[in-house]
């Protein structure tokens, strides 16, 4: 039974995928320090997959190890790089091998799995292949088909990996199509807080108008009523001159009277004594 090897290649970071059985082939994980890259054993009979967890500074690190003993190697499979702040720069640079796939960021366990399983069952399949070929050289035919079979079961895996590629893609836009609706709804209720706020202050204000028109009405009521009573004491002030006025003319009209009456008193009485 042929054993694929996952190597983990990370800083101490877990393999995140539990290992699952597979009916023809064995499958182990090795975890290999980045500095330990030297003690990799790449077997020819054996499948080989690398997964990488890295930063960008670690990736740049290990890059010429990486492409010097496992990107030429014809028994590495797949070389898989999943990274925290690197994944646009690390998928620039190796776009033009088609060795690598770079996993999206956060990354997905149920893809990741997948992606391994169909790698590997791809992989089970060539060598299979290369098997019953090996025992049949003198049968052309059924040689050519195998291969054929096998061709056609690697152009397939293709189509699936990139079909993965192509729906970790769809997630990742969905994730910020997501996020830029979270953003403009959080602006419309921003909005719509400052519009309460603003309406609030102009009833506010329409309030507080309201109290100085109120407070000016009063005012003006109260200074009418004042002034109407100024008007009112100016009219009683007048009458009440007026009564002066009348009683000083009878007084002065009466004391006239009695002077006259008091001249013929005194005529009277001049002829009474015969001085007239």
């Amino acid at each position: 039974m042929k054993t694929s090897y996952i190597w983990n290649l990370s800083q101490g970071r877990p393999f995140p995928v539990e290992l699952w059985k597979h009916s023809k082939i064995k499958i182990q994980v090795n975890q290999i320090g980045l500095s330990e890259l030297d003690q990799i054993s790449i077997t020819p009979n054996d499948i080989h997959i690398l997964f990488m967890q890295v930063t960008l500074k670690e990736w740049k690190e290990i890059l010429p190890k990486i492409k010097s003993t496992f990107e030429t190697s014809p028994f590495v499979s797949l070389i898989l790089v999943s990274s925290e702040d690197g994944v646009n720069q690390i998928q620039e640079m190796v776009q033009t091998q088609p060795k690598y796939l770079v996993l999206e960021n956060p990354l997905h366990v149920r893809e990741l799995r997948m992606i391994l399983d169909r790698t590997i069952q791809s992989e089970s399949y060539k060598a299979a292949a290369l098997d019953i070929g090996n025992s049949c050289l003198e049968n052309v035919g059924f040689f050519e088909g195998v291969f054929s079979l096998a061709h056609q079961e690697y152009e397939e895996s293709k189509k699936e990996n990139e079909a993965l590629r192509s729906i970790l893609k769809y997630e990742e836009l969905v994730k910020r199509s997501q996020a830029g609706i979270n953003s403009a709804l959080e602006r419309v209720n921003d909005m719509k807080n400052q519009e309460l706020i603003e309406l609030h202050q102009r009833v506010k204000a329409i309030q507080q108008l309201d109290e100085l028109r109120e407070k000016e009405l009063k005012q003006a009521l109260e200074l009418q009523k004042a002034t109407e009573e100024v008007l009112n004491y100016s009219r009683i002030e007048e009458m009440n001159l007026d009564k002066i006025l009348r009683a000083q003319d009878r007084l002065f009209e009466y004391t006239e009277q009695e002077i006259k009456e008091l001249v013929e008193e005194n005529r009277a009485l001049k002829k009474k004594l015969g001085m007239v």
